[in-house]
């Protein structure tokens, strides 16, 4: 099961904590992934965690067996630890607690103390929805997005996901920020998507508010603004979000303050170290295209494009057919660059799709395909003060009444391409650009 799902606790202060996504923050804390390494902030995350109740303590202990924070790592212990936790969630949810049949429901999602058991675990979130957990509402949302121990429903899923967002969770409205971007369930809708975004980040949400990050730093949704795009993803960037801080390392490596460069480069090493995809695909873009501060290296470049492209990821797709396209380190090839530029759209890259889009408006590298060209364009949703916008409306303008409709009936038969399955960590987020240069 995807680590969308979330269970769920209270801290001091009444506030919904996903006690996953903290217990994550804790284990980040302790070996340093993402920011300094700092037991004092792991001991005080796994604290309040440990004394909610036994079965949180359980979770807590199981959690630090599994992932050996302050203790020897053991998976058996740890599992029966979960164990545990399971059966006094299990009493509680029998005597008509919704947070507990919520949390059980999450056990039996992932497979924790109890055998893995979708069916199972919907079975309980719909219970614990029925006993007023606004948590189970958002799982069971999350359930019938992607077809988890129910039918697979993005209508009811989003009703779902409404009815959490309305009682002020803030998970349910970045995930409804998502399907308005995506068009999925609903009609797509940037500004909505900018808006639940922004509930979400405002309530605590660490993915919208680097969501928030992106959409004010390319104009999706909302005008383009560097300084509120910085700020954003300078908050979640300090509760480790490496997509964040990949992408705040990328301001800082096009500044023209030497100390601000390196504190950026010093982030983006950091990050690829770590192995976050985000990061080494920020790193690529600047050695493809150079800043004030580093010469481009197109060897190094090609290197760590393709190994994104094995990944499967659909920036590395899309910045190997930059290469090709402009010669960059290699042979300009505008069939090669064509095929890369059409993997990244069928992947859901928008910069891949407005490439693709690009080359059939013009002919090159693939047949003149006037239909086609705008059909890419389209896809790759641009905002109206874009490049990709005016090539789009320019190619319609061109285009006779009966193209037209055969484009505009393509287009409908045609839906953007998705992108597998929903978590809200796992979302491929498309090619970020400052400003500083685009190709």
């Amino acid at each position: 099961m995807d680590r969308a799902l979330k269970m769920v606790y209270y801290d001091d202060a009444k506030v919904e904590r996903d006690i996953f996504a903290q217990l994550s923050l804790a284990l980040r804390h302790f070996r340093g992934v993402g920011m300094p390494r700092d037991e004092v902030a792991t001991r005080k995350i796994l604290d309040q965690i440990h004394r909610q109740s036994r079965a949180f303590a359980a979770i807590c202990y199981g959690f630090m067996r599994s992932k050996g924070i302050g203790v020897a790592e053991d998976l058996g212990e740890g599992d029966q630890w979960y164990r545990e936790a399971a059966y006094w969630f299990r009493e509680e949810a029998l005597g008509g607690e919704g947070i507990s049949a919520n949390n059980l429901g999450y056990l039996y999602a992932k497979g924790l103390g109890v055998p893995e058991n979708s069916e199972t675990a919907a079975g309980w979130f719909e219970q614990a929805a029925e006993n007023g957990s606004v948590s189970a509402l958002y799982n069971l949302g999350v359930c019938y997005l992607n077809g988890w121990g129910v039918p697979q429903d993005d209508e009811l899923a989003v009703d779902f996901l409404r009815r959490a967002s309305d009682a002020n969770d803030p998970s349910a409205a970045s995930v409804l920020a998502y399907l308005y971007l995506e068009g999925r369930g609903v009609k797509r809708d940037p500004s909505k998507s900018f808006e639940y975004n922004l509930r979400a980040a405002r309530a605590g949400s660490v993915e919208a508010a680097s969501a928030l990050g992106y959409a004010l730093g390319v104009g999706l949704g909302a005008e383009r603004n560097i300084a509120e795009s910085i700020s954003w993803f300078e908050m979640a960037a300090n509760e480790g979000d490496t997509y964040a801080q990949a992408n705040l390392a990328m301001y800082f490596c096009h500044s023209p303050d030497l100390k601000l460069f390196n504190r950026g480069w010093t982030m983006l090493m950091n990050a690829c170290d770590q192995g976050d995809i985000s990061a080494k695909y920020q790193m690529t873009q600047i050695l493809i295209f150079g800043v004030a501060h580093r010469e481009p290296d197109y060897a190094a470049a090609l290197d760590l494009a393709m190994d994104l492209a094995e990944l499967g990821h659909p920036g590395g797709y899309h910045l190997i057919g930059v290469m090709y396209e402009h010669g960059l380190g290699v042979p300009v090839d505008m069939s090669r660059a064509a095929s890369w530029y059409e993997r990244a759209a069928r992947k859901g890259s928008s910069n891949g799709q407005a490439a693709l889009g690009r080359l059939y408006a013009i002919g090159i590298g693939v047949d003149q395909d006037n239909i086609m060209a705008y059909y890419w364009l389209r896809m790759s949703a641009p905002s109206s003060n874009s490049q990709a916008y005016r090539e789009m409306e320019a190619v319609r303008a061109r285009m006779k009444d009966g193209d037209r409709k055969k484009a505009d009936r393509y287009v409908n038969d045609n839906p953007a391409p998705r992108r597998g399955s929903f978590g809200l960590k796992s979302l491929e987020k498309d090619v970020f650009k400052t400003g500083k240069r685009s190709v």
